[in-house]
């Protein structure tokens, strides 16, 4: 084996239908110093055996088999743990990559001074089989931006990025204590420590990386509701520290327009939904609580605005969704 530049983890978990997908277009990667750490989560199906397979085709792949289940932002922390790459990339078992993708992350990082680098990345319909662009992280690419005020245009968008299509620095990841500590929405806590530490933030254009939806695996309900707070709180407990006091305006917008969408999906049990908005005034909503109404489009403005208003009047927000869902002129203002 060459001398090992990256380390591409990717955790398991109930895919064997989608499995061989994915480790075919990391076995062929343009760039080939890498090793393929693969953390097999307790899958219940046949994936440990396609593992094992693949592991005796290519000397690249190391296997971490976990005894129990902890999820996917832990098995990540697993691989992270044995990563022998000066640099880490993350893969989602059910997804693929373009076959130059570990190259360009590669090349992109080591010309430039960010601790990590984010490419675009496809859409593709597991139903309907089309593929689409994603939606678009950044809207300067090719540049290594770290000014304050551009990373809290970041932490506002947070819900549009993502842990994957990404490369690291593993350095800077480990001595800045950044790895994945809650096992739902784990990439949100993940990518909010790592744009507030980082020196140097550098977005691409190029899509390298196909992002498969309509599984019909997602969690539902008041699922969704409980692990978002869960995640916001844990953010929330980061302001205390001096750095990130400075984006505390950026974190209660971010955290408001995330928890609006979601409360405006007419789809979710009105009573989680209601009872969600009050777990989440109760927790969130208080002097500290400021938003910042800069570098948001107009529909997020009102979509924002009239959330605030329903926190100070302790007002159900969920009954705007309801309003939403009966009337599109509304609708056309605060549709995400």
């Amino acid at each position: 084996m060459n001398k090992i530049q990256v380390s591409v983890i990717i955790p398991v978990y109930n895919v064997e239908q989608y499995l061989r997908q994915c480790l075919d277009s990391v076995i062929n990667q343009t760039f080939k110093d890498i090793e393929i750490i693969i953390v097999n989560d307790c899958s219940p199906d046949n994936s440990l055996e396609i593992i094992k397979e693949y592991q005796r085709k290519d000397e690249r792949i190391v296997l971490v088999d976990l005894k129990q289940n902890v999820g996917l932002g832990f098995a990540r922390n697993e691989g992270m743990k044995v990563a022998k790459g000066k640099y880490i990339t993350f893969v989602d078992s059910d997804d693929w990559i373009a076959n130059n993708y570990v190259e360009v992350l590669y090349n992109t990082i080591r010309k430039s001074n960010s601790v990590f680098v984010c490419s675009e990345y496809w859409y593709y319909n597991n139903i309907s089989r089309e593929v689409t662009k994603g939606i678009a992280y950044s809207n300067v690419y090719d540049t290594v931006i770290n000014s304050i005020s551009y990373k809290k245009q970041l932490i506002q968008n947070l819900s549009f990025c993502r842990a994957w299509t990404t490369i690291y620095e593993k350095d800077f990841l480990f001595s800045n204590d950044i790895y994945f500590k809650v096992t739902k929405f784990e990439d949100t806590l993940f990518l909010y420590e790592l744009i507030v530490k980082s020196s140097g933030v550098l977005f691409i254009k190029d899509r390298l990386y196909y992002y498969r939806v309509n599984r019909g695996n997602s969690i539902t309900n008041n699922y969704i509701i409980d692990n978002k707070i869960l995640s916001y709180g844990k953010i929330k407990k980061l302001n205390d520290n001096n750095i990130f006091k400075e984006y505390i305006p950026e974190f209660y917008t971010f955290i408001s327009l995330d928890m609006a969408i979601i409360l405006d999906n007419p789809k979710l049990p009105f009573k989680d939904l209601t009872r969600g908005f009050f777990k989440f005034r109760e927790m969130f909503y208080d002097k500290k609580y400021v938003v910042s109404f800069s570098n948001l489009k107009i529909r997020n403005k009102i979509r924002l605005f009239v959330f605030k208003i329903c926190l100070k009047c302790n007002f159900n927000y969920c009954y705007i969704g309801l309003i939403h869902s009966k009337f599109n002129p509304i609708r056309l203002f605060t549709k995400r």
